[in-house]
């Protein structure tokens, strides 16, 4: 049937042209061109566009707002911080999230043992795959690949808590954080029915602060899994037979690991800036240390479960 041919009688628009320059336009506009008195709404924001907005819209609030519901903070250093360190997400320092590793000064040899032509062919490999390897600092690695973090609460509905106050002086701090996560990928806006309040802790010098997260509502709803973690007994065991051992450290590896749909619509918190979902596993979500647990098992199986001696 030609384009022309409609069998229903529903008239038929042509497409448009690639070549026309206003498929381009933006759609303020289009809508310009068409008619001067139709109401023209700014092009859509980008994220971290949006979240200056909201970091301005909140310093626009006058002291008796603020104090007529104070903020809350978990002193560093307390008894109350001590018994909810385990039920809280406490973010990492992030004073850089994309350190690089110089390759060229990594030590990849042996004083009196390897030869300088082992230690170039060495040092290459490592460029090849320099992607993988991070500098100092909590930096956000590259995603995982074959493994995703899900959460099933069942039939439980959402929980939204409110957000809960920051000072005007410690909104920047908590803002530049969030600005942070945005920028990398880690975190994005979110529309999701639940909602987890953001705890602030305040350092010992009264200045600094570290964010954290209060999933105890949210954690009591998620079903545990039932993945066994490895015994120290059980390893112990295996490294009996072994002559040499090495350690690794995994910087911010939860972050390596994405989240499904509907885990991240789960792992949604709010603070005075907007609502937010996390696009990579985060810290303190029941479950998270078991899916860890067994991307580090499926990578190291080969090493860490070495075969008896004959």
């Amino acid at each position: 049937m030609s384009p022309s041919e409609d069998d229903d009688g529903d008239e038929y628009f042509d497409a448009i042209s690639l070549d026309d320059d206003s498929v381009c336009d933006p759609p303020n506009e289009i809508l310009e061109e068409e008619d001067d008195d139709v109401p023209v709404q700014d092009w859509p924001c980008t994220p971290l566009r949006k979240l200056e907005l909201e970091y301005e819209r909140c310093m626009k609030m006058n002291a008796e707002d603020l104090d007529s519901e104070p903020t809350i903070y978990i002193h560093e250093g307390s008894e109350l911080l001590s018994q909810l360190r385990d039920r809280l997400v406490l973010l990492p320092e992030l004073k850089d999230l994309s350190p690089s590793c110089d390759i060229e000064t990594a030590d990849v040899g042996e004083p009196g043992i390897t030869t300088p032509d082992e230690e170039r062919k060495m040092r290459n490999i490592l460029k090849y795959h320099r992607s993988i390897f991070l500098g100092d600092g909590n930096a956000a690695p590259a995603p995982a690949r074959g493994v995703v973090c899900d959460l099933d609460v069942g039939d439980a509905k959402p929980v939204a808590q409110r957000s809960r106050p920051v000072a005007p002086h410690l909104s920047m701090k908590v803002y530049e954080l969030i600005k942070k996560l945005l920028e990398k990928g880690l975190v994005e806006h979110s529309e999701s029915p639940w909602a987890s309040p953001i705890v602030i802790v305040l350092k010992e010098n009264g200045v600094d602060i570290r964010m954290c997260i209060d999933y105890r509502v949210v954690n009591m709803f998620i079903k545990l899994s039932n993945y066994p973690l490895p015994l120290i007994d059980d390893l112990l065991i295996g490294f009996e037979s072994a002559m040499r051992f090495m350690s690794l450290d995994m910087a911010s590896g939860f972050w390596a690991i994405r989240m499904t749909e509907r885990a991240k619509l789960i792992s949604a918190f709010v603070c005075p800036f907007e609502h937010f979902q996390w696009v990579r596993m985060p810290f303190g979500l029941k479950n998270a240390p078991l899916v860890y647990q067994a991307v580090i098992n499926n990578c190291l199986w080969g090493f860490v479960r070495l075969p008896g001696r004959s």
